[in-house]
């Protein structure tokens, strides 16, 4: 973002308006942003690095319950950051709030970041500049987190000055407390300063700096929210199970099952869930040679550490042919990616047995819920679970191709 950009933002009080406002649906958004962290981070501690900070009044309101373990921001004008002061106080975290721009930041830090967030700053920078700035960020973030990024992107066949057209004429229509010559400052700003890509493009610059996920989670209008995840454990190996790995699949099992369901299921329930019992269980379906299921088992430098199964739908009426059994990951290597490559390996298998599309009964008690949410997959019914007083909510897809990726 270069200096002209910081002399507009250096007139703080038009901004503000746009966020007195909400013209920009920030609050929508933030609240999407808010739904993330939970998601991704639980109540785990992160640190943050916030790329073109502002007064961070929207992400203060995102990180509010979270356990944050560190917060500094970076932007290019004193006045936002003042405000920042204030916003981000109620934290209870370090706070360290410094002058600059988003490269210059990312190639003088050395210290590496669960979360790196920018917001409504990415689009100042040139195509080649972008790039750099993923490239820089992925070194900066540490494996099992994130870049966020809400940005505005150009529909795909919308070229740039086509993009300026619509998005001024959408702020001279739309933009009603404005007075004209707020309006004409910030028109004049964008014309200058902004030059956003289309979502295909920018999730081309994210892969090839290294980035291992990408994920739209909204939009408003034109603009976007992306998260793109750098992966835990590369190295961790997916294979098929074999008879012998009953011992250790019952492990995890057992001791995932009463840490996922502590709390949800009646205890005298959960005790009756003993690693015996499972392990006599998964020795029975693992030397079943007429078995049409798979059991895929993932291992971290040969320690098995989380497993999937999964075969042809258990309900012959239901929609969906392929049924995901089961999933369960130790918790030291949950939300690093290896749940979702389990996934994957699952609905390779399916298709190669014909099945593609699938789906997923979990209890709406469970939040781990939201995973299969957040891998694409669609309410696709509920049911009384097995336990009193407990409901099964299913997710589907109908088109298994897209856990490939």
């Amino acid at each position: 973002m270069g200096r002209d950009s910081a002399k507009f933002f250096d007139e703080w009080s038009i901004y503000e308006q746009v966020l007195d406002c909400d013209y920009m649906y920030h609050a929508a958004i933030y609240r999407g942003v808010a739904g993330l962290l939970q998601e991704h981070f639980g109540t785990r501690p992160f640190s943050v690095l916030d790329l073109g900070c502002g007064s961070a009044r929207h992400i203060s309101r995102a990180l509010a319950g979270r356990a944050i373990a560190g917060y500094k921001g970076y932007d290019l004008s004193e006045a936002p950051l003042q405000d920042a002061r204030r916003n981000l106080a109620s934290l209870g975290s370090p706070i360290d709030l410094r002058r600059g721009d988003l490269l210059e930041a990312l190639r003088e830090e050395s210290a590496v970041f669960d979360l790196v967030f920018c917001g409504f700053s990415l689009h100042h920078l040139t195509s080649e500049d972008k790039a750099a700035f993923f490239r820089l960020a992925h070194r900066r973030i540490n494996a099992g987190g994130l870049l966020l990024i809400v940005d505005p992107a150009r529909e795909e066949n919308e070229a740039r000055p086509a993009y300026l057209d619509h998005y001024c004429g959408w702020i001279r229509s739309e933009w009603k407390n404005m007075s004209p010559a707020a309006i004409d400052a910030i028109c004049e700003h964008i014309r200058g300063n902004d030059h956003p890509e289309t979502a295909r493009d920018l999730r081309a610059i994210a892969a090839g700096a290294g980035f291992d996920r990408a994920r739209e989670l909204e939009r408003f209008g034109w603009h976007h929210t992306w998260a793109f995840e750098k992966v835990f454990s590369p190295g961790v190996r997916i294979r098929e199970a074999r008879q012998e790995d009953a011992a250790a699949i019952a492990s995890i099992h057992v001791e995932s099952w009463r840490t996922t369901y502590a709390g949800i299921i009646p205890e005298n329930v959960i005790a009756k869930f003993t690693p015996e019992e499972r392990e006599r269980g998964w020795r029975r379906i693992l030397g079943d040679g007429a078995r049409r299921d798979f059991v895929g088992i993932a291992e971290d430098e040969g320690v098995a550490v989380g497993f999937v199964s999964g075969g042809p739908t258990r309900d012959r009426a239901a929609e969906f042919r392929g049924e995901l059994y089961a999933i369960y990951l130790l918790a030291p290597f949950q939300r690093r990616g290896i749940g979702r490559r389990l996934t994957g390996a699952l609905a390779r298998r399916l298709l190669g047995a014909g099945c593609d599309s699938m789906v997923v009964w979990v209890l709406a008690e469970n939040p781990a819920r939201m995973f299969y949410a957040a891998l694409g997959g669609a309410p696709a019914g509920e049911k009384p679970a097995d336990i009193a007083g407990l409901t099964e909510v299913a997710y589907g897809w109908k088109d298994i191709r897209a856990l490939l990726g």
